[in-house]
């Protein structure tokens, strides 16, 4: 038998420090096909044996110690899918005034009083009427209702001098007063002439798209109109009748 046959050659090579033996022309006849070899180092003995056109083992290891290649896994599947990561954004709707610009109102009615006429050094009462407007329509694609509500109002009287408001003021039968009076939003003026007055409304913007209002940074200016006033004055007279009695009296 190989092994007994080892064990022999191993005794003979204790006894011989340094001493090698190689397999010879039994090499692959025994110990299941491999070919044996015995050292002595001087300080032990090493068995081994390799198989023919194989690496060699170390003395003890029995059995085919052949690896297998390292195989890489396949990459993953591509994801062209909208909901794959990376292929969308999240991003939140942030409109400006510039998107909202076209649902704007339409520009509010804007009269003066005593209509057209006024006196010097007497005030003339303005009056701005514009109100909450929506409209519906298309922005991003999406449907959208915008709201415009009215922020502020700028009165420009045409002699140099302006007026901001919060309010865009009330005639002067809805006021209870009489004409002339002074109201939030009347000007007199200091010399007679003709002026246009004008008045301007300013919009604070909101829009939505189905889940709750988004404020619109900045105000929309919308001017209301125009209107052209001649300035007299006045000079008390006594008469003897009246521009209806005598069209063409003093003054008439």
């Amino acid at each position: 038998m190989l092994v007994i046959a080892a064990a022999a050659v191993a005794t003979l090579l204790a006894t011989t420090p340094n001493a090698v033996l190689s397999s010879g022309a039994e090499c692959g006849s025994g110990w299941q096909g491999a070919c044996p070899s015995i050292s002595n180092t001087g300080s032990s003995v090493e068995i081994g044996a390799t198989r023919p056109g194989g690496s060699g083992g170390s003395g003890g290891s029995r059995g085919d110690d052949g690896g297998s290649e390292s195989v890489p896994a396949p990459p993953p599947p591509a994801c062209t899918d909208s909901l794959c990561r990376g292929n969308y954004s999240v991003s939140v709707l942030r409109p400006t005034l510039t998107d909202v610009a076209s649902f704007a109102p339409a520009s509010a009615p804007f009269v003066d009083e005593p209509d057209g006429v006024g006196i010097v050094g007497m005030p003339m009462n303005f009056v701005a009427t514009a109100g909450v407007h929506e409209q519906a329509g298309t922005l991003f694609d999406l449907p959208v209702t915008v709201r415009f509500t009215p922020a502020s109002y700028l009165f420009i009287y045409g002699d140099g001098t302006s007026r901001d408001s919060a309010t865009g003021g009330r005639t002067w039968a809805e006021l209870g007063r009489a004409q002339f009076s002074a109201t939030d939003t009347s000007h007199a003026y200091a010399a007679r002439g003709t002026y246009t007055a004008t008045a301007t409304v300013r919009y604070a913007a909101q829009a939505n798209f189905g889940n709750g209002w988004i404020d619109v940074p900045g105000l929309l200016d919308i001017a209301a109109g125009a209107t052209t006033l001649q300035i007299v004055d006045v000079k008390t007279a006594l008469v003897d009748k009246t521009c209806l009695e005598n069209p063409r009296g003093p003054g008439c």
